[in-house]
C-alpha cells in the first residue's frame, strides 16, 4: 500500500518549476442514519431551520490544515449533495464514523464511475481500511495533521503522492491551527465542537480511542481554546460540545483551561453553553466539579456503561469500579450543578437476560435523562474485536448485532435491548428521571442560581424560545395523533412537578425543551421498535 503515484495525464500540467496550484478542495461528512443523537423528530421544533443538532469537527479542521486552498465544506445532514456539483473540485475528501460507513460507500461508489480525485480518512476508515479497497485514490489511517497537508501539498505541486498514508508520530496539538469554523453553515447547526485533547488514560477492552489516539492524553494549549470558543461565539454559535474522547484525561491542565474559560464567559455575558465527555472519576474532585460548573458547563457525558462490576472488571473500565458506589460518584457530579447523560452497554459476556432490569432501574434511580444504550460492539483493531474473533464470536454478516453473547442469543439480546429501549423513553419514565435529579437540594440551588444570574434580555429570549417550543410541539403531537397520549402527560408533569421545582421562564424553557428532546426519543424508539419486536416475537 505504499505505492506511490504521480498526477495522471487527465491533471492541469505544471511548468518545470513545479508552481503550485491553488487547488480545489470539497470535504464531505456524509449523512447519518436516523438516529437517538441526530434528534431527527425534534430538529424540526427548534427555531430557525436546524438541521443537525452538532457541527463535524473535522471539516473545519481539515480545512484549517490547508490555508493555501480554497476548501468547500459539504454536511449532507444540512445539505443535499450534487454529484455533478462535485465534478468541479481537483480532491473530494470523505470522512465518516462506523455509523457512516455504509452511507461513505454509497458516496464513493459515483465519485469513481464519475473519475472524480477522492480520498479518504476519519475514525472508520483508520481502523477498517480494507472496507475501502477500490473506492478510493488516497486513504488516511489515523490522525492526519501531517498526513494531509503533506499530500495536499504535493499534489498541488505535480509531485509523487502515495495511496496509503499513515502518520508515524501523534499530533502535538499545540501546533494545530484554527479549524475554519467560518466556513460552516452556522444558522444550520443546534451546536458548535471543538476539541481539547486526544486520547485517553484507560483501556475499556471495546473502545477504538485508545487505537487510534493512544493512552496518552495530549492537549491544545488552553490559550488555543479560548481563541476557537472566541470564534465559536463570533460565529453566532449559542452552545458548543467539547468533543475530548475524555476531557479530564490531563485534569491539571483540564484545570487551567477552566480557569481562563471562567473570566472568558464572564467577559462576554455567558454567551456559550458548554458540554463535554468524562469519566466518572469526575466526582473525586471537587475542584474540578466547581470549575465546570463556573465555565457554563451545563452537562457531562459520561460512560457508566454496566452497574455489574463483574462486567466493567470484564471490559477493563476499573475505573468506574474504584472508590464508593457509582450511584454515589453520579449524586456528586449532579450536586455540583451538572446533568449527566451516559452511555450503557448491554452484551458483555456476564450478562444474561437479567441485565435489562438492572439498567433500567439503574438508568431511572439516578436520573440519567439521555440514557445512551447500544448493545455490545466489537469494532476492528479494539481488544473486543481481536479476542472475540480468536473465540469464534463474531457475526460480522450482521451490522447489527456483530458479536455472539456468551449468556444469551443474540436474538435475545437484540429483542430485550430494543424493549429496554421502550421502557426507558415513555413519557412518564422519561419525566420521572428528569425530575429526579431536582430531588436534590443543591442542584435545585445551584439551577437557581445559574438562571438568577442570567440578564433580563436573556429571559425575555427564554419565554420566547419556550413559546415557541410549546406551539410547534402541540401541532407536532396533534398531526401524528399523540395529542392524549403523550401530551396529556406533558401537561401533568407540568402542573405538578414542574411549578413545584422550576418555577420562571428559565425553568418553563428548559422543561419544554425536554420535552422536545422526548419527543424526538419517543417517535424513533415507536418507529424503530414495532418492527423489530413483531419480528423476533413471530421467530
Amino acid at each position: 500500500m505504499e505505492t506511490t503515484y504521480s498526477r495522471d495525464s487527465s491533471q492541469p500540467e505544471f511548468s518545470s518549476s513545479l508552481t503550485v496550484k491553488r487547488l480545489k478542495i470539497c470535504l464531505i461528512n456524509p449523512k447519518f442514519e436516523p438516529s437517538y443523537w441526530g434528534f431527527d423528530y425534534a430538529l424540526p421544533l427548534y427555531p430557525g431551520n436546524k438541521k443537525c443538532t452538532m457541527t463535524t469537527g473535522a471539516l473545519a479542521h481539515l480545512a484549517g490544515l490547508v490555508p493555501d486552498h480554497d476548501v468547500y465544506l459539504l454536511d449532507e445532514n444540512v445539505e443535499e449533495i450534487d454529484f455533478e456539483f462535485l465534478k468541479r473540485f481537483d480532491i473530494v475528501g470523505v470522512t465518516g464514523m462506523i455509523v457512516q460507513r455504509d452511507r461513505m460507500r454509497e458516496i464513493l461508489r459515483p465519485l469513481r464511475q464519475m473519475g472524480v480525485f477522492a480520498v479518504v480518512g476519519g475514525a472508520y476508515a483508520s481502523v477498517d481500511e480494507p472496507f475501502f479497497d477500490g473506492l478510493c485514490d488516497v486513504l488516511f489511517s489515523g490522525e492526519a495533521d501531517e498526513t494531509w497537508p503533506e499530500f495536499v501539498e504535493c499534489f498541488a505541486a505535480g509531485k509523487e503522492y502515495k495511496q496509503f498514508y499513515k502518520q508515524e508520530n501523534p499530533t502535538d496539538m499545540t501546533r494545530v491551527p484554527k479549524a475554519r469554523v467560518d466556513l460552516l453553515k452556522v444558522d444550520r447547526y443546534a451546536s458548535g465542537s471543538l476539541q481539547f485533547s486526544r486520547g485517553c488514560p484507560f483501556q475499556c477492552e471495546f473502545c477504538d480511542i485508545i487505537v487510534t489516539f493512544g493512552r496518552r492524553p495530549r492537549t491544545k494549549r488552553p490559550e488555543q481554546v479560548i481563541e476557537e470558543l472566541d470564534e465559536m461565539r463570533q460565529a453566532g454559535f449559542f452552545s458548543c460540545f467539547i468533543v475530548d474522547d475524555n476531557f479530564i484525561g490531563n485534569k491539571k491542565l483540564a484545570k487551567e483551561l477552566l480557569r481562563l474559560i471562567i473570566p472568558w464567559q464572564q467577559k462576554h455575558g455567558y454567551p456559550l453553553r458548554l458540554t463535554t465527555e468524562a469519566s466518572v472519576n469526575l466526582a473525586d474532585d471537587a475542584e474540578l466539579l466547581e470549575l465546570l460548573y463556573q465555565a457554563n458547563f451545563r452537562s457531562v457525558f459520561i460512560g457508566i456503561e454496566t452497574p455489574r462490576v463483574a462486567s466493567l472488571n470484564e471490559t477493563k473500565k476499573f475505573q468506574n469500579t474504584r472508590g464508593d458506589s457509582l450511584d454515589a460518584k453520579l449524586a456528586r457530579i449532579q450536586n455540583a450543578g451538572l446533568d449527566i447523560s451516559a452511555g450503557f452497554i448491554v452484551g458483555f459476556d456476564n450478562d444474561d437476560e437479567t441485565i435489562f432490569e438492572d439498567q433500567f432501574r439503574f438508568i431511572q434511580d439516578n436520573g440519567i435523562l439521555l440514557a445512551m444504550v447500544g448493545m455490545l460492539a466489537a469494532v476492528p483493531k479494539t481488544p473486543l474485536f481481536e479476542r472475540l474473533q480468536k473465540e469464534g464470536r463474531l457475526r460480522l454478516e450482521d451490522a447489527n448485532c456483530n458479536i455472539v453473547p456468551k449468556q444469551m442469543t443474540p436474538a435475545e439480546l437484540q429483542q430485550g435491548y430494543w424493549q429496554l429501549l421502550k421502557r426507558l423513553y415513555t413519557p412518564q419514565a422519561f419525566l420521572d428521571r428528569y425530575f429526579r435529579i431536582y430531588q436534590y437540594p443543591e442542584f435545585r440551588r445551584r439551577r437557581a442560581e445559574m438562571f438568577a444570574n442570567a440578564k433580563e434580555n436573556k429571559a425575555m429570549q427564554a419565554l420566547g424560545y419556550g413559546l415557541i417550543l410549546g406551539w410547534k410541539l402541540f401541532w407536532a403531537l396533534l398531526k401524528d395523533g399523540s395529542l392524549q397520549q403523550v401530551g396529556s402527560v406533558y401537561l401533568h408533569y407540568f402542573f405538578k412537578q414542574m411549578r413545584r421545582y422550576q418555577r420562571g421562564v428559565f425553568g418553563f424553557a428548559q422543561f419544554m425543551n425536554r420535552c422536545v428532546t422526548h419527543w424526538h426519543f419517543y417517535r424513533f424508539t415507536r418507529e424503530g421498535t414495532a418492527g423489530r419486536l413483531r419480528l423476533f416475537n413471530s421467530g
